[in-house]
């Protein structure tokens, strides 16, 4: 027997049909063997049965987009109804079965903006209708033409226990005459999917029950209540999992909850579990083989670059760089591996590893038969990175607690060397004798330092060398980050922000430092030169010849490799790529409410300098550094760390520690001169830039410097990966000269004995000498140096790996989530209780269901799940003409209608039928796109799917130009047999004069019939229109109702769009007496401070000049009045900048209570298949409020609504109500106005007084 994953169930009498493996399966109501009824290729979604039980309707995205299907309810092939190319989903059908009822996110300028359509059961055009309710998300009809009608009613149990202005809730019109009124507004709670059920022949306004889920007792049961809203009873009595998506046939009520089906029927009030079985090859559960760099997660190389260790999907492999066999390490399936790194013998690698439910780290031989050693005694919670010692069985890792630690690998023995109590560990780096660390390390919120870690030597012979002790060695200005030695051991590179070279804004009065870091080093031993200085040369001591001889030698070896990967043993562990070699990026305080919206504004964090990371997958990478405060050190320490433990070597007696003739290497210890550090600092004389790493090679210095782009630019490169547009620059001490290596470089990282160099770029490795330009770009990949991952098979487990991803998004929740006591969720029995669920999980969607409902347990906001490897489908995105196309029987076309006039420079945000050369009109009629003719059944949506952002030929016939007899018609109008269709091309005949003849005849009768063809390029989504022209006409008609006295601006999120939008309006609006700023679906992000210290700027004063008039002072500032506009739908950062609009006294807030979720994330763990879970990690306090803003909003000053009757008037109640109250503010107190001119004061030489 299979028991399967059960959703969105609909009834109809006797029969359930429900979701299961994203297909459509129907049961008894009694329960039994399931059979199912669809096989398609993409998921469905949300079935409804029609009244008579004939007919399935039901979201499909059989070719992409989420559009609205029906299907013959016994089984059979489905018609797709809509193409609008927008989410959606079936809400029910009308009493006679007609037409199928749906919410659509269609027409709206603002995401997550719903209304509810109907389309015909039958319709084969694709033509829908907007019912007349304004934004909603569910209905239902009830007697005498009732309607229930209900906003803002998603899935409560994604947001468990949810408060905040956007809890759903429901208006009713009792008597169906359009007077809606809210209806139970004293539930609070979170309801979702209202149903009004008449039993018997009840009748009249107030017959039957209108029942509906909600959680405003703690969990989501099922409740009603009578029309007049008394009589609210309780129906169920779940108190683990919620009751989700209830769908009835008028009788009885079926829902789900956890992963099974319930029917409950009010004629006796009972409710009771419907068993179901089905038999199910479960074929999503296959395993399958992946591509190895879609799902790169780590990439090192062994000591001596010969050989790769590599991280994907989760599994870790070893392999030499161009032949041989890949071996994978470790558990085939159901574990994550992580940080793939090898020691120093070339044999042995560490991992990272969750095998026992917790990170532990394992050492593995790539020699068969060899167990790995498990380091069960060393606890470290979640390790960011770590760097292997040169010398010996050692590693330095950081973790997310702030800390850094020193492992022995041996003895298991864990030191934590330093914690910071503000930011992660900046990055960490071993000298060339494994006896210092360096690290960036933060001491405030604003400054980071780099610090030495001399490591104890228990055996030295001076007692205040016995114990390891911390050193800073920078003073920074910001913050120095990123330390790495140099080959030698004589600098200590770092990179430091402390470059203050502004630049001048080209559209603001502002200044800004975008290229702010330049690569640094130190000098560690007093008496070196500065090496950037060139000095004189001078004949070489015969010991050094023979020294550097003897180096050679050794070099030359090891060119040739060693093919056991036996390394020397004394040079620096920095043989990982860092995730990114990216700038510091904005502190991760606050994303967007709705992060599927936008992920934008994402960078890499600067603390992961050693570890590959850099899969496509990982979404949401910000860098948060902060530095420390300065300590002297004093002459004692400068002495005593220089002393030696009774002339002993340090090694590990390992092969690296002997010579080529087995005899035991002299140890070379590097030296460091404490006193006076800070003061040895320099510049590399290279511009400053955006860099992103620096290493030492012999000789040479590496680093990444990396563009200047916009916030917006190239974001979708930038999500896949494939970013990768720095450049790796070598800096040469010898020829005191800087060369370019590399382009397109993501990030790069040196093998430990430096002579080999690893880099990422656009999704590819490849390995080439370090400090070297590649020696060919053509040829085999041994000439080259890109390394085939194709070698690297990569299976897939989904079950096992559903159980690991489900482990590791429960850990990240525990060990981010920002109070230890999860704000007193038992976290431990959540896993209890969602965890057995895996085992009936059948597909990628299913699993991803789970996730959010066992992360919805905590209550909050910013608990989300995004992304992942789900099945393959066909995506035929649909192409748009930001017009209405509505079908004209007389005229046996369609008529263009409203155009979408948003910004005409931007192809993406205004109607292609109104740009310049087009010269198409409203009221034109569309007769063919692409040669292919409309009709009644064929609609131009149609012939637009698998359109987006393609290039389209249309026949247009323009009105006033129609043939004189009005019974004409385009397609009567036709000169000869040719169609509408026919004419949409100018047909190519024979070359010569008579083609030229014929066909300037065949345009001529085009032309005298009306008929032209037009080219356009369609638009792959209206919304950018739509917004633009819902922004202009908000601002048009504040300008006419304030006689142009008040200034509009809208702010559509706090993220790098919104910024730019609430520019591109205030300072176009600044200059008017008074301002509106409009946050209404406002979508969070970080910078609401930038935007409230904008509008903070008060004017003072003002400079006048002779032919220019009147400067305000300060620049950009406001004159008079602000007022703030808001809404349910401004969330995150935007609720912290209407409570803090507020708080500053700036004006007064209009509109709705606001979302309410302000505790913020910083999205940067990807599981392993892409997944990226955010864990609410920064919750904010206001002095006033203190957390309460979270699960409630904020309060306008001014509540004001916009009710179904109004929006079905076309009233923006809101704007109008800000526009009443901003115009009293005005009257009262009239903005600063420009001086007389003419009391201007005189200069003129005065007269001259008498002598007394």
């Amino acid at each position: 027997m299979t028991i399967g994953y059960y959703r969105f169930p609909t009834i109809h009498k006797e029969r359930i049909t429900f979701v299961s493996e994203d297909d459509l399966w129907e049961v008894p109501v009694s329960g039994g063997v399931a059979r199912r009824l669809t096989a398609n290729l993409g998921s469905i979604t949300y079935p409804f049965y029609s009244p008579d039980g004939a007919s399935l309707a039901f979201v499909g995205r059989e070719e992409g987009n989420s559009e609205i299907y029906a299907m013959p309810a016994e089984g059979g092939e489905a018609r797709r109804l809509t193409y609008l190319g927008s989410d959606c989903r079936v809400l029910g059908w009308s009493r006679d079965g007609s037409r199928i009822l749906f919410m659509s996110a269609y027409g709206q300028a603002h995401r997550g903006e719903y209304e509810i359509y109907q389309v015909a059961a039958g319709a084969a055009n694709g033509a829908v209708e907007k019912l007349p309710y304004g934004p909603a998300r569910s209905l239902d009809f009830g007697p005498n033409g009732g309607v229930v009608l209900g906003r803002n009613t998603g899935d409560p149990a994604r947001w468990k226990r949810y408060r905040g202005g956007t809890a759903g809730h429901l208006w009713l019109d009792s008597n169906g005459d359009g007077d809606f009124q809210p209806f139970l507004p004293g539930v609070a709670g979170n309801i979702a999917s209202p149903m009004w059920i008449v039993n018997g022949n009840a009748s009249g306004a107030a017959a039957g029950r209108i029942y509906f889920v909600s959680d405003h007792e703690g969990i989501g049961n099922l409740y009603s209540a009578r029309p007049d809203g008394s009589d609210l009873t309780r129906h169920t009595d779940h108190d683990d999992y919620y009751a989700r998506n209830p769908a009835s046939d008028g009788q009885r009520i079926v829902y789900h909850a956890g992963a099974d089906l319930f029917v409950f029927d009010p004629a006796d009030g009972t409710s009771r579990k419907v068993e179901v079985t089905c038999r199910s090859p479960r074929v999503q559960r296959n395993r399958k083989f992946i591509n190895a760099s879609r799902y790169l997660d780590s990439a090192g190389l062994n000591p001596t670059g010969t050989a790769i260790a590599i991280t994907t999907r989760g599994k870790a492999f070893a392999f030499h760089n161009q032949e041989g066999a890949v071996i994978q390490l470790g558990e085939r399936d159901g574990v994550r591996y992580r940080l793939a790194d090898y020691l120093n013998d070339g044999k042995r690698l560490l991992l990272v590893s969750d095998a026992s439910g917790e990170e532990r780290l394992e050492i593995h031989s790539r020699e068969p038969g060899v167990a790995p050693k498990l380091l069960d005694n060393v606890e470290f919670g979640r390790a960011i990175d770590y760097s292997v010692s040169p010398t010996h069985d050692r590693v330095a890792l950081t973790n997310h607690r702030h800390e850094l630690l020193l492992i022995d690998l041996e003895s298991q023995a864990v030191t934590v060397v330093d914690r910071s109590l503000f930011q992660r560990i900046g990055g960490v780096d071993w000298s060339p004798d494994g006896r210092w660390l360096a690290y960036g390390c933060s001491a405030t919120h604003q400054t980071t330092e780099i610090r030495l870690y001399r490591l104890a030597d228990p055996e030295a012979a001076d007692e205040s060398l016995r114990e390891g002790k911390v050193f800073p060695v920078t003073r920074p200005v910001l913050r120095d980050v990123r330390p790495a030695f140099d080959a030698d051991g004589r600098y200590l590179y770092f990179l430091s922000y402390r470059e203050f070279n502004p630049v001048n804004d080209t559209l603001s009065f502002a200044l800004s430092f975008p290229r702010g870091v330049r690569p640094y080093l130190i000098t560690l031993q007093a008496d070196l030169p500065n090496p950037f200085i060139p000095q004189p040369e001078e004949e070489p001591e015969e010991d050094e010849d023979e020294e550097d001889d003897d180096e050679l030698e050794d070099d030359e070896e090891d060119e040739a490799g060693d093919e056991d990967g036996i390394d020397d043993g004394d040079e620096e562990d920095d043989d990982r790529l860092p995730l990114d070699d990216d700038l510091e990026g904005e502190d991760p305080d606050e994303y967007p409410g709705d992060l599927d919206d936008d992920l934008d504004d994402f960078d890499d964090e600067e603390g992961d300098n050693e570890s590959l990371s850099f899969s496509r997958f990982a979404a949401a990478r910000v860098r948060r550094w902060t530095g420390g405060d300065e300590n002297n050190l004093n002459g004692e320490e400068a002495a005593t760390q220089e002393k030696q433990k009774d002339g002993k070597p340090s090694g590990d007696g390992k092969d690296g520690d002997k010579d080529k003739e087995g005899k035991a290497k002299k140890k070379k210890f590097i030296r460091i001169d404490l006193d006076g550090i800070a003061d040895r600092v320099l510049a590399f004389p290279v511009p400053e830039g955006r860099y992103g790493r620096v290493a030492g090679a012999p000789g040479k210095a590496l680093f990444t410097i990396l563009p200047i782009k916009g916030s917006q630019e190239d974001d979708d490169e930038e999500e896949d990966g494939n970013g990768g547009d720095g450049l790796l620059r070598a800096w040469n001490f010898k020829e005191f000269r800087c060369d370019t290596l590399v382009d397109g470089v993501q990030s790069f990282a040196l093998s430990r004995n430096r002579k080999k160099l690893i880099y990422l770029a656009h999704g590819r490795l490849r390995v080439i000498p370090a400090g070297e330009k590649p020696a060919s770009e053509t040829g085999s990949p041994r000439k080259t140096g890109w390394i085939d991952l194709g070698r690297v098979k990569v299976s897939v487990d989904p079950q096992s790996e559903w159980e690991q991803m489900f482990r590791e998004a429960w850990r990240l929740q525990r060990d981010h989530f920002w109070n230890e006591e999860m704000s007193e969720v038992d976290w431990q029995t959540v896993y209890h209780r969602y965890f057995p669920l895996i085992q009936r999980v059948s597909s990628r969607s299913e699993f991803s269901d789970l996730m959010w409902e066992m992360q919805g347990e905590l209550g909050t906001s910013h608990a989300y799940e995004i992304g992942g490897d789900y099945r393959p489908r066909t995506s035929f995105n649909q192409g748009f003409l930001g017009a209405d196309a509505v079908w004209d029987e007389a005229a046996n076309g369609y008529r263009l209608e409203n155009f979408i006039l948003g910004d005409p420079w931007d192809d993406q945000a205004h109607s292609p039928l109104a740009a310049p050369g087009v010269s198409v009109r409203p009221g034109d009629l569309l007769v063919a796109v692409n040669g292919q003719p409309v009709s009644a059944a064929v609609s131009p949506a149609q012939l637009l799917v698998n359109q987006a952002h393609e290039e389209v030929m249309l026949t247009i016939w323009r009105k006033e130009e129609r043939p004189k007899e009005a019974t004409e018609t385009p397609e009567t109008a036709a000169p000869e047999a040719e169609t509408p269709g026919k004419l949409t091309a100018d047909k190519q005949t024979a070359d010569g004069d008579d083609s030229e003849k014929k066909e300037g005849k065949r345009r001529k009768r085009k032309e005298d019939n009306g008929l032209r063809t037009v080219t356009v390029q369609t638009l792959s989504s209206e919304q950018a229109a739509r917004y633009r022209a819902w922004v202009n006409s908000n601002r048009q008609r504040v300008h006419e109702a304030s006689n142009g006295q008040v200034g509009y601006v809208h702010i559509p999120d706090m993220g790098s769009s919104g910024y730019a939008e609430f520019h591109r309006g205030y300072l176009a609006e600044v200059d008017k007496p008074a301002l509106i700023v409009d946050v209404r679906f406002n979508g969070g992000g970080n910078v609401s401070s930038l935007l409230l210290d904008k509008l903070a700027r008060r004017r003072l004063g003002y400079d006048l000049e002779r032919w220019g008039g009147y400067t305000p002072y300060p620049k950009e500032s406001v004159a008079g009045p602000l007022l703030a506009l808001t809404n349910e739908h401004a969330g995150s950062d935007g609720d912290i900048f209407s409570h803090s609009f507020k708080m500053m006294g700036l004006g007064p807030l209009v509109g709705k209570r606001t979302w309410g979720g302000v505790v913020g994330i910083w999205p940067r763990h990807a599981l392993v298949d892409g997944t990226v879970t955010t864990q609410p990690e920064f919750s904010f306090w206001f002095e006033d409020v203190g957390w309460s803003v979270e699960n409630y909003g904020t309060d306008p000053d001014i509540e004001v609504d916009i009710t179904p009757q109004d929006y079905r008037a076309g009233r923006d109640t809101q704007l109008e109500r800000s526009i009443e109250e901003i115009l009293k503010l005005l009257e009262a107190k009239p903005p600063m106005q420009p001086p007389d001119a003419s009391n201007r004061p005189s200069r003129a030489l005065p007269k001259l007084p008498p002598r007394e």
